[in-house]
């Protein structure tokens, strides 16, 4: 029975950004079109328009909610490989690829629905969110209407929501405030959580493989042009336990201090052998690992 190709997470997070961004441009073309319409000082008519918007979204969900599972998973299994890959290499085994196993143990699973738990929550809220905007934008569109009315002014219904698309046009839908203030659109916030999610996945399924093995010391990758906030951190020894403060005369970090250090993080962990032959011993064979 043939096995189903799995897609590397990198892969899976790419198509699920891309649903989003669609996701967004369909969204941007209804409310610029209900805007635009001008009928949306009637309140029957501000529901029947978020309706469809909340449709949408709900379709959005059902499509990707799936895929995001898959990502979380795909994203745990890929750091468990990336981590044998390097105790092979570190041991000197003969490592070509590495299988993803068929079945996690019971301790995986648990983080790996930690993990899917996490993403799919975060674009829940996303898309929550985007709906109570696009309805809040519906609904100051029918109060400027009405005021407009009230007060007699010049001009077409459209006119009234004009200033409204064309701030839509320039911002999007938005709806997320960070602690920094910043706005993010659907596709934007997705992207992030998306990119947040798969290096948490990557790194816990790299430690997970690492503790597995008896492994407590691992190495925090390096990139050039790294941000001030991960800069402290690359090519720091850290110890899984927590209990290895020094190793070879170099300070280790505990395991508190691990990627992402914030979102969208490239970082990740490397394993480190610390005796080769005794990690050989403790094992039933080399090719246990791989």
């Amino acid at each position: 029975m043939a096995t189903e190709r799995r897609l590397p997470s990198d892969q899976v997070a790419a198509r699920l950004e891309r649903m989003y961004l669609d996701a967004q441009r369909a969204i941007m073309a209804q409310v610029q079109a209900a805007l635009s319409a001008g009928n949306l000082m009637r309140a029957q008519e501000r529901r029947l328009q978020l309706a469809a918007v909340l449709a949408t979204l709900d379709q959005l969900g059902a499509a990707t909610d799936p895929l995001a599972r898959r990502l979380a998973e795909q994203a745990y299994h890929d750091g468990s490989a990336q981590t044998a890959k390097g105790i092979g290499q570190q041991i000197g085994a003969s490592v070509t690829d590495v299988a993803v196993p068929a079945s996690f143990t019971g301790v995986q699973t648990d983080a790996v629905r930690t993990l899917q738990d996490a993403i799919l929550g975060k674009l829940d809220t996303a898309r929550r969110t985007v709906g109570r905007q696009v309805e809040d934008v519906y609904a100051k569109a029918g109060r400027r209407a009405v005021m407009r009315s009230l007060l007699g002014a010049e001009g077409s219904p459209q006119a009234a929501s004009a200033q409204l698309a064309a701030d839509l046009r320039r911002r999007g839908v938005t709806g997320f405030v960070d602690r920094a203030g910043r706005q993010w659109r659907l596709d934007t916030y997705a992207e992030m959580a998306i990119r947040t999610t798969t290096r948490e996945a990557v790194v816990q399924g790299s430690m997970d493989r690492m503790a597995s093995h008896g492994i407590d010391l691992a190495r925090v990758s390096t990139h050039g042009g790294s941000c001030a906030i991960c800069s402290p951190y690359e090519g720091r020894l850290v110890s899984l336990s927590g209990q290895t403060v020094e190793y070879q005369g170099e300070a280790v970090m505990d395991a508190s201090i691990v990627p992402p250090y914030h979102p969208r993080c490239r970082h990740s962990l490397a394993p480190v052998v610390v005796d080769v032959e005794e990690f050989i011993r403790a094992q039933s064979a080399p090719a246990g690992i791989i």
